[in-house]
């Protein structure tokens, strides 16, 4: 199957029922309600959403990862897909996603295809509910990271997701819980990505099954 083959592929799994808190639960590195019940809490939610780019790299179908600059904050440092939180002059989540893609990146709302959506999650350090889009672009895109958001960009071909499991656990210290967790993770590039990422990740992984990308030709 071509790279490109794919996208049709790929949009029409994401168009059947997800997977959702099934896949989301193997990776959750720690009990937390669902987004549903985090959407009905006072005070409600602050609503982020985030683009899992797909993209060619020479012969492989790739994603990017972002990796945020060490700050004092609850997300220093971690690996994340690029996005944000939606403000008040974005019309609805996905403008809100692509428009962070764009402010992060550097990758036009032009040149990106949404294929569809994986399920909302939430993340209760920062009291987010994140809504993963899933992007094509035609080519490799030009990335120009913004430094203030983005410290190192991480290109990863898909394959490697679905021919390899993730590592079962690593300690993760979260300030604002004040405590170290044990979490599942995916490795990248020798960096553990973890945590709702993680989660959105291996949902697209079930929802895509194996044998759409193992072996990719």
């Amino acid at each position: 199957m071509s790279i490109y083959a794919h996208k049709s592929e790929i949009k029409a799994r994401l168009s059947l029922p997800l997977p959702g808190e099934s896949a989301h639960r193997q990776m959750m590195s720690y009990r937390r309600v669902t987004a549903l019940d985090a959407r009905m809490s006072n005070p409600p939610p602050r609503l982020s959403a985030v683009v899992m780019l797909l993209f060619p790299l020479g012969d492989q179908l790739c994603t990017l990862f972002i990796r945020r600059p060490e700050y004092d904050g609850v997300h220093s440092g971690q690996i994340s897909f690029p996005g944000g939180k939606k403000e008040e002059e974005d019309p609805d989540l996905q403008h809100a996603a692509l428009r962070e893609v764009y402010e992060e990146v550097g990758v036009e709302h032009t040149q990106v295809e949404i294929l569809g959506s994986l399920s909302e999650v939430y993340i209760p350090p920062s009291h987010f509910v994140v809504q993963p889009f899933v992007g094509w672009v035609d080519q490799t895109p030009e990335f120009i990271p913004d430094p203030r958001e983005v410290s190192e960009l991480l290109i990863e071909p898909l394959d490697r997701f679905f021919t390899s499991e993730p590592v079962q656990s690593t300690r993760i210290y979260i300030p604002s819980f004040k405590s170290t967790i044990s979490a599942p993770y995916f490795d990248v590039q020798g960096k553990p990505l973890w945590g709702a990422t993680a989660m959105i990740l291996h949902e697209f992984r079930v929802a895509m099954q194996p044998e759409l990308f193992s072996p990719l030709a």
